[in-house]
């Protein structure tokens, strides 16, 4: 979970900086945006359409604290999962390089409510074995020399807008991809230079739209599948309308995580909050655990595992999910669990159910089991078989604990930190991951690897231990995994918390972890053991990364997590991602990667590289954007020469050739076998035959010969058309000639028939002949022109649809200076705010419950076009006003005492006005309608000054007449 940017007046002069910023990046938006619009096809492409007590410290001014519903579950009215069985289509990307970026500064940045977290046991542990010395040296992982900055302060620029950073980040065949809450970038693993970002979450999931593309809400898993050599990135998304909780996945198409996706948008609950997301590979599906919380996240309701339907994902196929709550015991729901997320590449036995394991919700002498089998076909199913494992984990202390309860200004900071920001300990959840490896042998020797925090010896003040265990299981589905060795980890009396354990191919193993106390900056160490060690000890500890700063005011998160993850390809190296700070503060986190590995280990065998090049033919051209995929799921991507590249593990595979975007119908050899060998190259090219693809790239307007020359279409005009077309196709175009029409009310199409020169694959041509259009002296300004242009070619033909806007352009509109005082009219509720600026797509209305004397003015506006238009408001405010104020638009009227009637759209932000100095929202209005825009007080406090401005107007000016005659 996460909290997001700070509003407090530390960080007045930066966020008036970054409002700046935003204004001049809004201005470039504004003039880009009617280019944008007439390229609409090639734009298609791209894109297709806590809450605790008042007042708690945990909430950051972004969000609203949700207001309970009547709709609100509780322990006694919740009825479990709704599983259902349709299956939810995908969208295909272009490669991720090629998408446009969404800057995390221009990101939205929702703060999630943090729910009430279950009370922890009230019982006593028994003492397990705990580790009290250092261990020796030769038993802890050495570094490799890598280590660079991840996504935080240090990075390009990057200012964190959310707290805590939710550490993620993942190891695979070439890249290192980190994703921290609501940015995430791709970095090369073997230099750390940087590919891509760093980027908002949902740039990636834009061209799913919906709650995915909107909403950037965070609480990230990366996850690499080591038996396919794809991605799996995900997100959630909290708070949506219709459906509340939603999963946003995104499954790579080959092994380069800049490369191509196939989207997902998964309902995890349409009601309630799920919470906390953690992702593991398994074989027959992505598992997922979450937390149940009722909508406003004031009741825990359940323990949930999740399973998606990887086969399908894999080939961007529809995909199911499947649900199953897990048991309770005396009546408490299960807390802080992960899946088993397989490490090693021998992957479990054929069938073997998943392993999900977590600490006992009423007992810290016992964890929890499950063991989750799924079945797909024609009618799915998942069954869970859940028993106990006799071992113990404990509470971590809680040194201040003065926070009204939430029991999260616990770990211990040098001065100038106060007690007061101390920093939360993830107490109750057994941390992430459940990493799990396949050995083999006879019988089969499974192991998973997990830790929790606890309490460490006695000290004043307490401090926090790591415990650690390896679980180990023989092949059976049904049985309890055996705890092979635990221990806890407390070599002194400094706190150490937030750890991620991963073993290596040779039984080693690497802990990571954070480390505080009153007099040790928050800084980033490792520690592990070989195998060969006595069991459950582990060796000395390292420094991977000094803490330089303390966290202060920053709403007591750390980390929430971080991520030990193991090479894929040598299957020893190490790659540790945490949170450290560079100065004193809060909201100004860093994160850092590095590398380890043990000098005994024997890397496996290397990884081969697959290589060729694919060919049109006959044309011989050199194809980009096929998809090369062998038999075990690894897959590459041509280039714009043709050529792909991607490593494999060692073996003989089937490999395919395939681009039905291009339409490629075959490809020559048609399934050829290849062999991979260690280290080696093997090379295999492809021909590809089909046809060409004619595509629209762009439509250029030019009415300066006989228009009015602003550069759009009004009416009574003659304007020329030029549109250019893209052979995306398999073959080279020639011979086009070609017939624009439209059914358009009140457009003539005057010159309607042109050729285009031959166009190889790749190429762009233009219609020789500009096309010619008429509107009539009655033509419904602002309505959008849909043409067909009719292509005809020696084999074959093709109709593309052409939407092109009118009228566009008109000047932008004036909210004058003002300010809200107590003579203006009062109201008796206003909007909440949910983060989440209204846009074009639309939005539900986020309801009232704030009661009080508000203070509000309206202003009128007009739609006076013949078709519904997208109007934007902006709203720009002086900071350090007395209150808040916000903003919402109503169709035709508006009724303070009904703030959901006529209802367009708001600002959805916290601070504006205080310390958020704009806010921008878009609205649809119906043609030939009037709209109000209402600025209020959020407070009964009256306001600074703001203006604002609204644009989305039409330009009316006529041209001067019909065509000349041809």
């Amino acid at each position: 979970m996460k909290k997001n940017c700070s509003t407090r007046s530390a960080f007045f002069n930066r966020r008036i900086l970054i409002g700046v910023f935003l204004v001049i990046v809004s201005g470039i938006l504004a003039l880009l945006a009617f280019g944008v619009r007439l390229d609409s096809q090639k734009l298609a492409s791209l894109s297709a359409p806590k809450r605790g007590g008042a007042g708690a410290p945990l909430f950051k001014a972004p969000r609203e604290p949700l207001q309970g519903t009547s709709r609100d579950q509780t322990a006694a009215n919740y009825r479990g999962p709704r599983n259902n069985f349709r299956p939810v289509e995908s969208v295909q990307t272009r490669p991720l390089r090629q998408l446009p970026m969404i800057p995390p500064a221009l990101a939205t940045h929702p703060d999630i409510p943090e729910p009430v977290r279950p009370k922890l046991p009230t019982d006593t542990p028994a003492r397990g074995f705990t580790q009290t010395f250092s261990g020796r040296v030769l038993s802890a992982p050495s570094p490799t020399g890598l280590s660079w900055d991840g996504v935080g302060v240090g990075l390009a620029g990057f200012i964190p807008g959310s707290n805590p950073p939710d550490t993620n980040g993942r190891v695979g065949a070439k890249q290192y991809v980190q994703w921290n809450n609501t940015s995430f970038a791709v970095f090369n693993k073997t230099t750390g230079a940087l590919l891509y970002g760093p980027a908002a979450g949902n740039t990636l999931f834009q061209p799913l739209g919906g709650a995915c593309a909107t909403h950037n809400d965070g609480d990230p898993v990366v996850a690499f599948d080591i038996l396919a050599g794809r991605w799996i990135l995900s997100q959630f998304v909290v708070g949506a309308s219709p459906d509340f909780s939603h999963q946003c996945v995104a499954v790579s198409q080959t092994e380069d995580a800049t490369g191509a996706y196939y989207l997902y948008d998964f309902v995890t609950d349409p009601t309630n909050f799920v919470d906390y997301p953690k992702i593991g590979v398994w074989p027959d599906g992505y598992y997922m655990s979450g937390h149940v919380f009722n909508a406003s996240g004031t009741a825990y309701l359940a323990g949930r595992i999740f399973v998606f339907e990887r086969d399908k994902m894999l080939a961007g196929l529809p995909a199911r999910q499947l649900q199953a709550d897990l048991k309770t015991y005396s009546n408490k729901p299960q807390y802080g669990f992960l899946p088993s997320d397989l490490d090693s590449l021998t992957p479990p036995p054929a069938g073997e159910a998943a392993f999900v394991i977590g600490p006992h919700p009423t007992s810290v002498n016992r964890l929890a089991s499950a063991r989750v089998a799924v079945t797909w076909g024609g009618a799915p199913s998942i069954r869970l078989t859940e028993s106990l494992i006799q071992e113990t984990w404990g509470k971590a202390p809680c040194v201040n604990d003065t926070d009204a309860g939430d029991h999260r200004d616990c770990v211990p900071e040098p001065p100038p930190a106060l007690p007061g920001d101390y920093v939360d300990n993830l107490s109750f959840h057994l941390m992430y991951r459940l990493a799990y490896r396949n050995f083999g042998g006879n019988p089969v020797q499974e192991s998973l690897v997990g830790n929790v925090t606890v309490k460490g010896g006695n000290s004043k003040p307490d401090h926090g231990a790591i415990r650690w265990y390896e679980f180990r299981n023989a092949g059976n589905s049904t049985t309890t995994p055996t705890v092979f060795q635990a221990s806890t980890y407390d070599p002194d009396k400094t706190y150490r918390w937030m750890g991620s354990i991963a073993m290596d191919k040779d039984h080693n193993i690497a802990l990571g972890y954070s480390k505080s106390s009153p007099t040790v900056i928050p800084s980033i160490f490792i520690t592990g053991r070989l195998s060969t060690d006595p069991l459950n000890t582990l060796g000395s500890e390292a420094q991977v990364q000094a803490g330089i700063g303390v966290q202060q005011a920053g709403g007591n998160r750390w980390g929430d997590y971080s991520a030990m993850t193991v090479d894929p390809v040598d299957q020893c190296t190490f790659y540790y991602t945490n949170e450290y700070l560079k100065t004193n503060g809060s909201f100004n986190w860093s994160a850092r990667i590095a590398s380890y590995r043990f000098p005994s280990c024997t890397s496996a065998p290397a990884w081969g590289t697959l290589t060729g090049t694919v060919r049109s033919s006959p044309s011989n051209a050199p194809l980009s954007g096929v998809i090369v995929t062998l038999s075990n799921g690894y897959a590459g991507a041509t280039n714009s020469s043709g050529v792909y590249s991607f490593l494999v593990p060692p073996g003989t595979y089937t490999a395919t050739a395939a681009d039905a975007d291009r339409n490629c119908t075959s490809a020559s050899p048609p399934s050829p076998s290849v062999t991979i060998t260690s280290g080696g190259t093997t090379t295999q090219n492809f021909s590809m035959v089909g046809t060409s693809n004619l595509q629209e790239n762009s439509v250029t307007i030019n009415d300066a010969p006989s228009g009015n020359g602003n550069g759009v279409i009004n009416s009574n005009e003659c304007v020329n058309l030029n549109i250019a077309l893209k052979n995306n196709g398999c073959a080279n175009a020639t011979g086009i000639s070609a017939t624009l029409t439209t059914s358009t009310p009140g457009v003539t199409v005057t010159q309607g028939s042109s050729i285009y020169p031959d166009m190889p694959i790749d190429v762009i041509g233009t219609n020789s002949t500009p096309f010619q259009i008429q509107t009539s002296n009655s033509f419904a300004c602002g309505t959008e022109i849909e043409f067909e242009l009719n292509l005809r070619f020696p084999n074959g033909s093709k109709t593309i649809p052409v939407i092109v806007p009118t009228c566009t352009g008109g000047p932008n509109q004036t909210i004058p200076p003002s300010t809200l005082t107590t003579s203006d009219l009062t109201q008796s509720d206003r909007l909440g705010r949910d983060g989440q600026p209204s846009g074009c797509s639309g939005k539900a209305c986020p309801g009232g419950g704030f009661p009080g004397t508000k203070f509000y003015k309206t202003y009128n506006f007009t739609n006076e076009s013949a078709a519904d238009a997208c109007f934007t408001v902006t709203i720009n405010a002086a900071l350090g006003g007395q209150g808040d104020i916000e903003s919402a638009a109503y169709v035709n009227s508006y009724n303070p005492a009904d703030l959901c009637q006529n209802y367009l759209g708001d600002t959805g932000v916290v601070g504006l006005g205080t310390t958020v100095p704009n806010a921008t929202y878009s609205f649809i209005v119906p043609a030939h309608s009037d709209f109000v825009v209402v600025v209020n007080t959020t407070g009964t406090t009256t306001s600074s000054e703001f203006s604002g401005t609204v644009s989305g107007f039409f330009d009316f000016n006529p041209g001067p007449g019909p065509c000349p005659a041809h």
